[in-house]
C-alpha cells in the first residue's frame, strides 16, 4: 500500500478520535486502533502515515503520538453580553460594608445559616479499552463459485450482474418482476423480465432437478454451498432466492486459543457471515455437530440433548448475546429465564422483580459477529457465559475480547461492554 492510497481524511479522523478535548499526546497502540477501526493497513506504514502529516509526530522511542497543532475547528467565541450605559444623572449605588464580627455575633437566633455550596456529581467513567495486541498472520482470502450460479442462470443472467462483487449476498427472480439482488445491504433491480420459462429453465438445471425442490423448497448446489430457496404459491414455483456462498480461507487464527473442546454460538445479523464462520470453525476442528440458524424451541432442545451426550456443538442464531437472553423461544441456549422477586439490596434500577437464569447454559462460548462502517468484520468473543448471562441480566457490562484481521494484522481489544437489559 501507498501513501497515496490512504485517504488524507481518514488520518484526520482517526487522530481527531485519539485526540479528544485538551489531549495532545496518545500512544502509538491507540492511533493504530484507530486507523485499522477504518481498514487502513498499518504495519511498515505508521511511520509514513505520521510524517504524512503536519500536525503528528512521533516521540519517546516511537512509542508516543504528538498532536503539534490543533485540528480540531475551535469553537466560535461567545460575545460577551451588552453592558447599558450607566446615566451620568444617576447615583451611584450604595455597596454596603461587608459584615463585622461583632455584627456577625449580634445576629438573630432564628437567622438561618447561609446556603451550602451543592456538590455536583461527577460523570461515571466508561470503561476504557485495554491497549491492543497486534499479531502477523496470513491475510484472509475470498472465494466464490460463481460458475456454478452461471451455468443456473444461464441466458437469463443479468448482464448487470457482477458474480465477482463480494457484496453481493442473495439473487431474488421471481415471476412478473425484474431480477434483482442484494449488494452492500441494498437491493439492485436489472432489466431482465421474469416469465415462468425461466424458472423452469433454473429448476431443471439444478442438482437432482425439479421434483427435489418441489419437496424440500430449498437446495445446495455449487463448491461453496449456494443455497437455493423456492417461493411457492398454489402449489406452483413462482421463484427462487439464491443466497450466495462464499468460502473464506485464513480465519483460523481468530478462533485459536478460544473454541478448542466447547461448545460455540455464532450471533449476529443476517448476511454477516455465521454460516461461513461456522464452516470454517467446523474445518478446523474437524470433528462435533453442526447446526446452522436456531430457529425453533425444538432446535434448541436438540442441541441440549448433543450437549447431554458430551459431544462437541457449533451453531449460529440470528441477533446478538442480549437479543437470545430476553427471547423466550430461544434462550434456554444460554439458561433460560425466569421472574424473581429480589430483595432492595439486589434490585436493579429500583425493580425488586427481575430476570434470573434457570439453568446452566448449553454453550460455553458466545461469539458476536459485527460488520464494522468500513465493511470489515469483527469477532466479539464472550467467556464464561454463566456469569455473564447473569451479568446482562443484573444490567452490568460483561468483559470481551475482540478480535479483527486488517490485511496481515491480527488485533485483540479488551474492554467491558454494557447490553442494556429489557
Amino acid at each position: 500500500m501507498t501513501m497515496e492510497d490512504i485517504d488524507k481524511s481518514v488520518i484526520e479522523a482517526a487522530a481527531k478520535e485519539c485526540f479528544m478535548g485538551k489531549r495532545t499526546t496518545a500512544s502509538i497502540a491507540l492511533f493504530i486502533q484507530a486507523l485499522q477501526k477504518r481498514n487502513v493497513v498499518t504495519r511498515k506504514n505508521i511511520t509514513r502515515i505520521i510524517e504524512s502529516t503536519d500536525y503528528l509526530a512521533l516521540a519517546h522511542s516511537n512509542t508516543v503520538v504528538v498532536l503539534t497543532r490543533n485540528i480540531f475547528p475551535p469553537p466560535p467565541p461567545t460575545p460577551p453580553p451588552p453592558t447599558p450605559k450607566a446615566s451620568q444623572n444617576t447615583a451611584k449605588a450604595h455597596v454596603p460594608p461587608p459584615p463585622t464580627k461583632a455584627s456577625q455575633n449580634t445576629a438573630g437566633a432564628g437567622a438561618p445559616p447561609p446556603p451550602r455550596p451543592t456538590a455536583v456529581p461527577l460523570p461515571a467513567k466508561n470503561p476504557a479499552r485495554q491497549a491492543i495486541t497486534t499479531e502477523i498472520v496470513r491475510p484472509v482470502s475470498l472465494y466464490c463459485d460463481t460458475d456454478a450460479i452461471a451455468d443456473i442462470l444461464d441466458d437469463i443472467a443479468i448482464e448487470d450482474l457482477d458474480l465477482e462483487d463480494t457484496g453481493i449476498t442473495d439473487i431474488f427472480i421471481d415471476v412478473g418482476s425484474n431480477a434483482s439482488s442484494k449488494t452492500n445491504g441494498e437491493c439492485v433491480q436489472y432489466n431482465k423480465a421474469i416469465e415462468h420459462s425461466d424458472i423452469s429453465t433454473i429448476l431443471e438445471k439444478l442438482p437432482g432437478g425439479g421434483p427435489t425442490v418441489k419437496q424440500s423448497n430449498r437446495v445446495i448446489f455449487g463448491t461453496t454451498l449456494h443455497r437455493l430457496a423456492a417461493v411457492t404459491y398454489d402449489g406452483v414455483i413462482t421463484g427462487v432466492t439464491i443466497r450466495v456462498g462464499r468460502r473464506v480461507s485464513g480465519l483460523l487464527p481468530l478462533f485459536e486459543g478460544f473454541v478448542e473442546r466447547r461448545n460455540v454460538l455464532l450471533c449476529g445479523a443476517p448476511n454477516v457471515g455465521k454460516t461461513t464462520t461456522l464452516r470454517e470453525i467446523c474445518k478446523y476442528l474437524s470433528r462435533g455437530k453442526s447446526i446452522d440458524e436456531l430457529n425453533t424451541k425444538d432446535e434448541v432442545g436438540v442441541c441440549q440433548t448433543i450437549a447431554l451426550r458430551s459431544i462437541q456443538m457449533v451453531a449460529s442464531v440470528h441477533g446478538n448475546i442480549q437479543d437470545l437472553v430476553f427471547n423466550p423461544m430461544l434462550n434456554k441456549a444460554l439458561g433460560g429465564s425466569t421472574q424473581a422477586l429480589v430483595s432492595d439490596r439486589n434490585a436493579v434500577d429500583g425493580r425488586k422483580v427481575v430476570s434470573q437464569r434457570t439453568t446452566r447454559p448449553i454453550f460455553d462460548l458466545v461469539i458476536n459477529i459485527k460488520r464494522t462502517p468500513h465493511g470489515g468484520l469483527e469477532y466479539t468473543f464472550i467467556d464464561d457465559v454463566a456469569e455473564n448471562v447473569s451479568r446482562i441480566m443484573q444490567g452490568k457490562p460483561i468483559p470481551t475480547r475482540t478480535r479483527r484481521i486488517v490485511g496481515d494484522e491480527l488485533t485483540e481489544t479488551k474492554e467491558e461492554v454494557l447490553y442494556p437489559f429489557e
